[in-house]
């Protein structure tokens, strides 16, 4: 049924080129071709398949970006609505943070950005190659930092109908980019006239309930920068000893270490990814334990129980079970013969 004059076209004798192959493909087809009438049926059909509600089906476009520097953290969003309305916020953190932790910051922030201004399906649009993989779940979360920042994603995540997350490359971020450098560049500023302010960060730090593992830094850095020490006077002693194998540049602790580089001080939230990709990594070869430390090192990392994290993992890895060198050392005890002296 139709009002157009296809029909006309297709069985023309004269037509030539992409008509004639069209009118081979389609005469294996009993295709009738009948004018369609005006029937308020089929007017209520066109108008319902023409003009429907566009509000469930509405995707509102995120960019977001963080930007971590020696003067501050900051986040930047640019949300654009159906109707091409275009929202910039640049949010500073008040606390340090890694590049990886500043941007699932930006994420968590567009969530509660996206849910004030009420949307319901949303288009991310994200640079970083590693939280946009490991929140697909194509990425494995090592940190335990990091996996805190993805369970609060997800439980924010709920409260959308459909959340698509796409990696794009920096420069299609430019405008999120430069919102989130600005964020972690500028000082406070001082407005005249009153304005409303909205929270809009979920700081992991502020959450109740979490618990994270201690950091063996803590105390070497409160130290080195401020002098403080404990109050037994023996535990003091020992970490004015430590303390000289130790320097503190800006906020990162670095060890010393002779006729070598510096090394850099890692956390507990680190270790098991460093452990994993100096082992098994892309440039790993299943070293054994020792070797493992050595290359760690090598590599300028350190914390206390390297050896012992070493030898851990290189026990608990399956393929180095399975393919280790075979012993081959006797099942049975060796028996003891002794031998007499010449001449006795």
């Amino acid at each position: 049924m139709t009002n157009s004059s296809l029909s006309r076209v297709l069985l023309n004798p004269e037509a030539s080129g992409w008509l004639i192959k069209w009118t081979t493909e389609l005469s294996e087809f009993d295709i009738q071709y009948q004018p369609r009438t005006a029937i308020k049926a089929q007017s209520l059909a066109d108008f319902v398949t023409e003009v429907q509600d566009p509000e469930p089906e509405v995707t509102w476009k995120v960019y977001v970006d963080g930007s971590s520097t020696q003067q501050g953290s900051g986040v930047g969003i640019l949300l654009i609505s159906p109707k091409e309305v275009r929202m910039q916020l640049s949010i500073r953190l008040e606390y340090r943070a890694t590049n990886n932790e500043v941007e699932y910051e930006a994420l968590i922030a567009w969530l509660q950005a996206a849910r004030h201004v009420g949307a319901i399906r949303v288009l991310i649009h994200s640079d970083s190659q590693l939280v946009t993989q490991q929140l697909s779940g194509t990425f494995e979360i090592n940190s335990a930092r990091l996996r805190l920042y993805a369970d609060a994603f997800e439980k924010l995540k709920a409260n959308f109908q459909e959340v698509v997350i796409k990696k794009v490359p920096r420069a299609e971020n430019q405008a999120a980019d430069e919102l989130a450098k600005l964020a972690s560049s500028i000082l406070s500023i001082i407005i005249q006239q009153p304005i409303d302010q909205v929270s809009l960060v979920a700081h992991i730090d502020r959450m109740e309930g979490l618990t994270f593992p201690s950091d063996w830094r803590t105390t070497l850095i409160e130290f080195l920068r401020a002098g403080a020490t404990p109050s037994d006077q023996e535990e003091a002693h020992l970490l004015r000893r430590r303390a000289g194998k130790f320097t503190l540049i800006g906020d990162q602790l670095y060890k010393k270490a002779f006729s070598r580089p510096l090394l850099k001080c890692v956390g507990p939230e680190d270790i098991e990814y460093i452990l994993h990709e100096v082992h098994q990594g892309s440039c790993g070869g299943h070293s054994g334990g020792r070797s493992l430390a050595r290359k760690i090192l090598l590599a300028e990392y350190f914390w206390p129980t390297l050896q012992e994290d070493a030898a851990r993992t290189v026990s608990t890895c399956l393929s180095c079970q399975r393919y280790h060198n075979l012993s081959h050392r006797p099942m049975e005890e060796m028996k003891a013969s002794a031998v007499s002296c010449p001449f006795d």
